[in-house]
């Protein structure tokens, strides 16, 4: 039983010590000596898909090394199989709960800061962690972490085997099950740890084989809270004199949501007519109360408390739900998708759809693609699949990388309704695939000059919002998608941006509010913001 106990503790040991000193010894070495060379006239993702395969190969092979010597050369191996694999199983599955839990916690985000804890698991690779988080490459770290315990478990299964062959005469008992288990839970680490790093591999593989982007690290997701209502410096538009309609009482002013491109126009409403809201939100910020402070934060956005949340931006999806849910009472956004109006009709209620301005749905690509225009029949070829070479409608040869957006967005339920007709779409690739309003644009770009990749957004959001030079906008049919376009209706794709209530919502301010919107003051603050307001 000693002898177990202490064969147990050094296999541990090595797992522990040995491991993470030689891997953050070799690692640090090379990131040091090397990073020069290797980033030398490559993007970004390219140098993190390098780093990353190397904290995956090298953390591998030298854990690998250790633990088929250890196994090779340990002293007092137990006769039974079980109590000399567990120790070699341990810290894999230690590791991947630790993952687990920070995989729920973070949503699956793994640019969370949360993942800096997995440093504490085990502080032998807290330089490394350092290094890696500081630089922003810690999905390098999480790979390099649980590839060495994997490795090492490699290596002493391998060693295991070989023994088994060539000291038949001292060999220790096998098990052929347990072999292959731990064959398996290697195999599965393996594509696990791919799995963690899959947007650092897919990305680093399309630089390589598309071209590094010209854009730089701005274009991301808008910063909503830093336009949020009643904030200052917020840019918002305003009117030169006081609203005839004003709200004082914060229980009677409708609740609003939307999608991100609107967000500024009713953003901009919040202001001129909430008036008791603003004055809630400067009196109480004034006071400084720490209880509020995360809320006060988020207010106007994301905020969960009464009354920061009169006033929420949740996106086009999750608007409509809480519409529905009654969770709001005005969304701001594009027409519903087939399965929201499907849905508000199993509720036994209806959407009332009330125009408030217009807008453009556009269709983008790198500014160095030569291709300056699409007609209707080439966008839907494109997007069903049916034309994959830019070369097929007039531009170079190289394949189309054709993003879309995901299911019920206001742009891909446009997409769908306004663009394809009731054409079917390709299925997303992992390759092509946005979330939010921003990243559609950023991945056009971040596909690195990637002159053969396609996207969708809307006008305002993609020339105001975000301000994207690198990108060109393609005319449909001929037309170029200009306020002029839009507002004369010879655009093709010109849309209705709507302010949307329920049937069964009868409150009076509701009403109220969506008639002041179309009013003069109202349809002066949509031009204000950029929007094309309704004709008079």
């Amino acid at each position: 039983m000693a002898s177990s106990k202490r064969y147990i503790f050094k296999t541990l040991l090595n797992q522990m010590m040995t491991v993470p000193i030689l891997f953050t010894t070799f690692y640090l070495l090379l990131f040091f000596s090397g990073l020069n060379f290797i980033s030398e006239g490559r993007g970004d993702d390219t140098v993190y898909l390098i780093y990353v395969l190397l904290a995956f190969i090298g953390s591998f092979l030298i854990g690998g090394i250790v633990g088929f010597l250890h196994s090779r050369f340990a002293q007092n191996k137990p006769e039974s199989p079980k109590a000399r694999y567990f120790s070699a199983v341990f810290p894999i599955l230690y590791t991947l709960i630790f993952i687990m839990m920070l995989l729920m916690i973070t949503q699956g985000n793994i640019h969370s800061s949360w993942w800096s804890w997995t440093v504490v698991k085990n502080p032998l690779y807290f330089p490394l962690g350092f290094v890696l988080f500081m630089w922003g490459n810690q999905a390098a770290f999480i790979v390099g972490d649980l590839m060495g315990y994997i490795g090492f478990a490699a290596g002493f299964l391998l060693e295991e085997i070989f023994s088994k062959k060539s000291r038949k005469a001292e060999a220790v008992p096998q098990r052929k099950g347990i072999n292959i288990g731990l064959a398996v839970l290697c195999l599965s680490g393996v594509l696990f740890s791919g799995g963690l790093a899959k947007d650092v591999l897919a990305n680093g593989w399309i630089e390589i084989r598309y071209g590094e982007s010209t854009l730089g690290s701005e274009l991301t997701e808008f910063d909503l809270i830093s336009i949020a209502p009643f904030k200052e410096n917020n840019g918002l538009a305003h009117l030169d004199q006081a609203t005839s309609l004003q709200f004082t009482e914060l229980e009677t002013m409708p609740r609003l949501d939307g999608a991100t491109a609107v967000y500024p126009v009713y953003g901009a409403f919040v202001e001129a007519v909430y008036k008791g809201l603003g004055e809630y939100y400067r009196e109480s910020a004034r006071e400084n109360d720490l209880k509020w402070e995360k809320d006060f934060e988020l207010a106007f956005v994301q905020s969960e408390e009464f009354p920061l949340n009169i006033v929420q931006c949740s996106k086009t999806n999750r608007a409509y739900e809480r519409l529905m849910a009654g969770e709001t009472d005005i969304i701001f956004v594009a027409e519903p998708s087939q399965a929201h109006r499907e849905q508000i009709k199993a509720q036994g209620d209806e959407f009332v759809l009330t125009p408030i301005a217009s807008e453009a749905f556009v269709f983008f690509t790198n500014a160095e693609n030569p291709v300056e225009s699409l007609t209707l029949q080439q966008i839907q070829g494109i997007y069903a699949g049916e034309i994959k070479n830019w070369k097929e409608v007039g531009g170079a040869n190289r394949k189309i990388l054709a993003f879309q957006r995901p299911e019920n967005s206001g742009s891909q339920t446009v997409m769908q309704n306004r663009v394809m007709q009731g054409q079917t779409m390709v299925e997303p690739t992992r390759e092509s695939y946005a979330g939010g309003m921003g990243e559609i644009i950023s991945r056009v770009a971040d596909y690195k000059n990637a002159k053969n990749s396609l996207g969708y957004s809307f006008l305002y959001y993609s020339s105001e919002m975000v301000k994207n030079n690198q990108i060109k906008y393609l005319a449909v049919d001929g037309v170029l998608p200009t306020p002029e376009t839009v507002r004369n209706a010879t655009y093709p794709f010109t849309v209705p941006v709507y302010a949307v209530t329920l049937k069964s919502n009868t409150q009076e301010n509701v009403g109220r509010f969506i008639q002041w919107v179309l009013s003069e003051e109202g349809q002066s603050l949509i031009e204000k913001t950029g929007y094309i307001p309704l004709e008079p």
